[in-house]
């Protein structure tokens, strides 16, 4: 079984096992879970990642001199959460990679991996406590100005404009009874491959949402 993604930073590019979620601390650690358990965790230093790794005891290892420490919980075994460690990469800040594209990992969203032969092969970065909230990303086969988001017949339209050079649309609905809001941007990759990155979320998660959804819009860039 093949990661359909994966994470960047620090020098690490990793392939996570396709049941693991992604977490960025406001630390700058990457925590990683299966289900609702945390199974390891990995704290930046001052140096990135390199070599092989250089186990410290049964569940902690570093990453070169001055580089990331990795800690599993216990009992927790180093194949059942990455698939690949790959050192030796840029020392950029944690990211996911997908479809071609690299995204920020942003901080109080966790990334949930499509599955191997899913139809979209994207991530979704979901909220912690919420529902059905989360950012989603579409590729798209056509130039970013060339996309019309328009609401639904059960949407009003908030708000419609552009942001660098992104379009965005902010529609808002009702639905079991609550107030819910979502927000579209469409980011050009080239000039004929474009990603819309939606955000969906009903309060108090909108503001967590639409910053995040902002924010990975604007750092979405192709893979090089």
């Amino acid at each position: 079984m093949q990661s359909t993604y994966g994470i960047g930073g620090h020098g690490f590019l990793l392939s996570p096992s396709p049941a693991i979620r992604v977490m960025v601390t406001e630390d700058k650690e990457l925590v990683l879970f299966r289900g609702e358990r945390e199974v390891a965790r990995i704290t930046p230093n001052d140096e990135p990642a390199r070599g092989e790794a250089s186990w410290l005891s049964a569940g902690m290892a570093r990453y070169g001199e001055g580089g990331p420490l990795l800690e599993l919980t216990d009992g927790v075994e180093l194949e059942s959460v990455f698939l690949r460690i790959e050192t030796g990469l840029p020392h950029v800040e944690w990211s996911g990679l997908a479809a071609g594209v690299v995204v920020e990992l942003q901080v109080g969203v966790a990334l949930v991996a499509a599955q191997p032969g899913d139809a979209d092969p994207f991530f979704e970065l979901h909220s912690l406590e919420g529902r059905d909230e989360f950012i989603s990303f579409m590729p798209m086969k056509v130039a970013a100005e060339e996309i019309v988001i328009n609401p639904a017949p059960y949407q009003r339209l908030v708000n419609q404009g552009k942001l660098d050079d992104m379009t965005f649309t902010e529609c808002a609905y009702e639905h079991d009874g609550k107030q819910w809001r979502q927000i579209f941007y469409a980011v050009p990759v080239d000039d004929e491959v474009s990603v819309v990155v939606r955000a969906q979320a009903s309060e108090p998660r909108v503001e967590l949402l639409f910053q995040a959804a902002q924010a990975a819009a604007s750092t979405l860039v192709p893979l090089r």
